[in-house]
């Protein structure tokens, strides 16, 4: 997960404000969950920056950075529009964050895997889908105009710097928590890689054989042009997976050459 940061105010495509002002008109209108629902199944208007939103990434996922084995992308509106679950169970009270449907800092740009309820090899559906946990049940926001920075979220956010630090990477391919075993900062971690299945369907696999190719011409070719021509495109942000590459071409930081280029 590589942080994602917005110029402000951002440059978002031509035309997307009067698309917003006309949907939040006509979402304002519907005043039943059941009527909200259908307007959205029409008006479906936040992919209207999908483009945008995978420019900004260099078409990559915003939570596991994959550009196609776990493609095509989808724009996830983190706190969900419609309906919350919480470790799979549908809140009984609330309907969602529907006020902030069309809001364009409410969407992230996700791989199915990462947004789409998916069963593994062991039968554990990973996916975000309308998962939304927080520290304390008590702060959630339930109506508009409420307060959002009162909610905790168990999700880690790459709209946010900190939370994509929680995150540590092993020449394995594997995906860890950075922070201390029992802290809250270790519990967001673990929960945002498993239920996301940043280490399912063999995804640790193929980060780990792309690693063991580079990690050979690091220790035997070395200071060779090539080498390092090769290394500075997985140290480019726009390199698939490119938070597990920086952190194990940081395994090779003894070597001086390796230190100058990370």
């Amino acid at each position: 997960m590589r942080f994602i940061t917005f110029a402000h105010p951002p440059d978002l495509p031509k035309g997307w404000g009067k698309i917003y002002a006309g949907r939040v008109a006509g979402l304002t209108a519907q005043t039943t969950h059941k009527r909200r629902a259908l307007f959205f199944k029409k008006h479906g208007s936040w992919k209207a920056l999908k483009g945008w939103l995978s420019r900004v990434s260099s078409n990559k996922c915003w939570y596991c950075e994959a550009k196609s084995e776990r493609a095509p992308l989808d724009v996830d509106h983190f706190r969900p529009k419609l309906a919350i679950t919480v470790d799979g169970k549908k809140l009984v009270v609330g309907s969602g964050y529907y006020w902030i449907a069309y809001d364009w800092w409410n969407f992230r740009l996700s791989c199915q895997r990462c947004n789409r309820p998916e069963g593994d090899d062991s039968g554990t559906v990973r996916g975000k889908a309308n998962e939304f946990p927080l520290e304390d049940e008590r702060t959630r926001c339930r109506v508009p105009g409420g307060s959002l920075e009162a909610e905790a979220s168990r999700f880690l956010d790459p709209c946010n710097e900190t939370d994509c630090a929680l995150l540590a990477h092993g020449i394995d391919g594997e995906v860890k928590p950075a922070a201390k075993d029992g802290t809250w900062d270790f519990q967001r971690a673990d929960y945002t890689i498993k239920k996301l299945g940043f280490n399912a369907f063999n995804t640790p696999e193929s980060r780990k054989r792309s690693w063991n190719t580079l990690d050979i011409l690091i220790r035997h070719a070395g200071n060779h042009q090539d080498v390092i021509r090769c290394i500075e495109q997985h140290l480019s942000i726009e390199q698939e997976y490119w938070s597990f590459f920086r952190s194990a071409i940081g395994t090779h930081r003894d070597k001086p050459w390796v230190d100058a280029l990370l």
